[in-house]
Formats: C-alpha cells, structure tokens, sequence
C-alpha cells in the first residue's frame, strides 16, 4: 500500500512527529514527503470492470471497503461507522439498483461532513435518469434556468414540490449524501433533484421516470406538471451546475431563461471565458476569475499579471474581484497576486464577490486577499462554501462499474487560527501563510431570481452603492 500518513487511528504512534522541521528539508524531500503525506494514490489494483451490473458492484463495494482507512477527515466515531457501512454495502451491492448503490457510496462519504470528501458531482448528473431541465437554487428559491424546446414555457418558473413535498422537505432526507456547509450542501445537490430514479432510491419520489413539479410559472400562475426523465448514459453531456445561469451556448440541447446580448450584467457576458476582465461604472475594474488554474484562453499567470498591470497603470477608483463561481483549482497559482493586489489598488477598495461556490483553492485565494489587504478589502455577495477549518487534498477511488469517483481528504487547512500538528497540516500551507477571522460577507448580496430576471447584479450595486455613498469613486477621478 502506497500510504504513508498518520490516521486518526494511529494518533498514539504520530504523537512524536507532530513537530517537524520543514526548513531542514531540501527541495526533493519536502516533495517526495508532501506527496507521500498529502497527495497519496488509492489502492492498487483497482477492481476490473465486467459486464454483470451485479457482479460489478459487489466489485466496486469490495475496493471501497478501504475508503475510511484513506480519508483523514473522519472523526474516530464517524470511521467507525462509515467503515461499518462500508462493510455492510459490500455484502448487499448485488442486490441494490444503481442509484441506490451510488447513494450509499455518497452517504458513506458524506459522513466525514467535510466537503471536500465526497462523490464525484457526474454521479449525480450520468448514467442514471434526468429531467429534461437544469434548474439553479437562488437566494430566494429553486427556479428553472434551462429547458428542452418543448419545456421552454417554464424557463424561469419557481420549483417549490417535487411529488407532493416541498423542497425543504426533500433536501432534509437527502443532505445526508454530502458533507460541508448547509448552503454548499444545498447547491451540491440541486442536480439531485433533478433526478427522479436518485431521489426514489433516497425515498422521496414515486417512480424512476418522471417527476410531478408544482410551483409559479414566471408570469405568476401556478402550475402542475408531469415530467418525463431521459434516460442518461456515461457519455450524456453536462454543464456544471454554477454555470447554468449562463445564456446556452448555440446549438444547444436546452434552451435558456437568459440571452446572449449588451443588457446581460457584467457577470453573464463571457460564458466561454473563466477569466474576464472590464471596466464598471464609477471608474472601477471589474475582474472575473471563474478557476484557479489555467484556462483555454490563457493560462492564469498571464492573466493575473495583466491585472495587476492595469490596476498600476489605469489607478481605477476601485477593483472588484469576483469569485462567485470559482470552486477551486491550484491556490499557489492566485496567492501572489491576492497577497499583491491591495498594494497595487493603492487608496482604492478591493471588493471581492463571494457566494457558496467559492470553494477550496477560491476560498485560499479570499483569505489570502483579506489577510493582505485588512479593511482595504470588502467581502460581497453571499457566505463561501466551506469552514475555515476544513481538510482538502488527497486523491480518489475509481469505481469503474458503478462509474463513480469518490474523493479522499489527507491535508488539513486551517484559516482562522494556527494549524500546528504537521502530521495533519497542509505543508504548503507554511509557504503560502495567511491567517483570517471571518469570510463572513461585509455587505449581504446575495444573487436573486428577482434580480437575475431583470438582468440586475445584487453583488454589483451593492458595491457601487457603497462607492457612491462613500464619496471615494468621486475623489479618485
């Protein structure tokens, strides 16, 4: 076995080494050791994929048994129980359905009740049925984004019963399949209920093809309809749910609420782009970074670098950074210019747009930004997902017949307070140190339906507000 870590379990053997002197170690050490502690593969040999679902899962199941041994996150309790079901599901894989398979697989990973241990989001989104939808869960409510030419009449309905029981109703039962913040939680799962077959085999539908929505229609009327599900193979395509109140792109197979078109707010104009950059009224720049991590139309470091000389040589009355659907990546690609943005921003405010999508490598980036910048720097929009106490890295079990991943945690990452056991610390963490209270939002913002209608940004006018109010945007030009 490729594992050199300390687990929770062997607490007693690590109690010497949880003081280590990482300055002592030269370059290929801390490497070799980063990656033997932290980034460590899962077992070998993976379990063969066969032709027999049944055959196949009890295979899967078999593998998985090592799961809790691999997650660092669990509590002693919690990894007693989930390897208790992890024992429990390798003796009844053969007889469960597919998704009742997957969804256990899920709970088991869910009660680490760390987000980044989890199912792979594809589980929730292939190779089992789905509405011919996509909807997106605002501020004030779940509402239909994205339809099927023949559903378009409900592009920008409310969703509030899903056969017969209110969406708060359902997410109460199936919460239990993800770990993590309530409102992480919340948005992780909206593919979920989108999914007849998933949300039967949790309890909560009454067939595997078809879902009865009740709600109000966009112009007011309330409605109840019957909706068949496509059945959905591992090659379906899918867009990440974040991005589903983007425009579709041309020739898609849903039609969108929204358009292409000048009157989108500056968040919506570059749906092909993760990097984005343009001025805003009142003399401000706005700058989208939707990964941590190079992208088709740049890699990240030329970006950022561009930003920051255009802060230096455009002094813009003040900056905002928009981190509302980035959910992670590489934060060692972001730490230098969030640590150097507030020096180059001069007197102006940094703004940073934060919702529960700010997740991992995006959540460092923040903190990063605010430990640098102090009261410079302003936290808009709504909460990130995820605590400042939270553990990440690790790798994933491939279970090739179920066609689920499953993500383990190894590295701890603590934000709000010292992380001082070494065995457990991210290493990284001692190179890119950075130390915060809160990511608490500053100003509420949160994204709307109400306004999303209206092609308003929530997070956008309360920043110019506050930049209007304030007399700043005015005394820079």
């Amino acid at each position: 076995m490729r594992v050199i870590l300390c687990l929770a379990l062997f607490a007693a053997a690590c109690a010497a080494q949880r003081s280590i002197d990482l300055t002592a170690m030269d370059e290929a050490t801390f490497e070799r050791e980063l990656e033997q502690r932290f980034q460590y593969g899962p077992p070998q040999p993976a379990p063969a994929e066969v032709a027999d679902q049944r055959a196949g899962q009890v295979a899967d199941a078999q593998y998985f048994r090592q799961f809790p041994a691999f997650d660092r996150a669990y509590s002693a309790r919690t990894r007693r129980q989930a390897q208790q079901m992890a024992d429990r599901l390798a003796a009844e894989a053969g007889d469960l359905s597919h998704e009742q398979f997957v969804l256990r697989i899920a709970e088991i990973a869910a009660l680490a009740d760390n987000a980044h241990t989890s199912i792979g989001e594809n589980a929730f989104r292939k190779n089992t049925t789905r509405l011919p939808l996509r909807t997106y869960l605002f501020a004030d409510g779940l509402y239909i984004t994205w339809a099927r030419p023949d559903l378009r009449d409900l592009l920008g309905a409310r969703i509030d019963v899903i056969d017969g029981r209110s969406i708060d109703d359902i997410y109460d039962v199936i919460r239990r399949y993800q770990g993590g913040t309530e409102a992480h939680r919340r948005a992780e799962l909206t593919p979920m209920l989108e999914s007849p077959a998933l949300l039967q085999a949790a309890g909560v539908a009454r067939s595997r093809d078809a879902l009865t929505l009740g709600g109000v229609l966009m112009n007011g009327e309330r409605f109840e309809r019957r909706i068949g599900a496509e059945e959905r193979d591992r090659s379906a395509w899918v867009s990440s749910t974040q991005r589903q109140i983007f425009p579709a792109w041309e020739d898609a197979p849903m039609q969108s609420l929204m358009q292409d078109g000048p009157q989108l707010p500056v968040y919506l104009r570059h749906r092909s782009n993760l990097f984005s950059s343009e001025p805003l009224p009142q003399g401000g720049l706005y700058v989208g970074l939707g990964f941590n991590d190079d992208a088709d139309e740049s890699p990240i470091g030329v970006f950022l670098d561009a930003q920051l000389a255009r802060v230096r040589s455009e002094h813009p009355a003040f900056v905002v950074l928009d981190m509302r659907m980035n959910s992670g990546g590489d934060f060692t690609t972001t730490y230098s210019f969030a640590r150097t943005l507030p020096e180059a921003a001069g007197a102006a405010r940094v703004y940073v747009l934060t919702s529960p999508w700010t997740f991992s490598a995006a959540i460092t980036t923040v903190a990063a930004l605010k430990d640098a910048g102090g009261e410079q720097v302003t936290i808009v929009g709504a909460p990130v997902g995820d605590r400042l106490d939270f553990w990440a890295e690790g790798g994933a079990f491939d279970l090739p017949n179920a066609f689920v991943r499953v993500h383990y945690a190894a590295g701890r990452h603590v934000y709000d307070g010292p992380c001082r056991d070494q065995t457990q610390c991210f290493w990284l963490n001692a190179r890119y140190p950075m130390r915060v209270r809160s990511l608490a939002p500053d100003i509420e913002a949160p994204l709307t339906f109400a306004a999303y209608r209206e092609n308003r940004d929530p997070a956008i006018e309360a920043v110019l507000a506050r930049e209007l109010s304030s007399g700043s945007s005015a005394r820079r030009r």
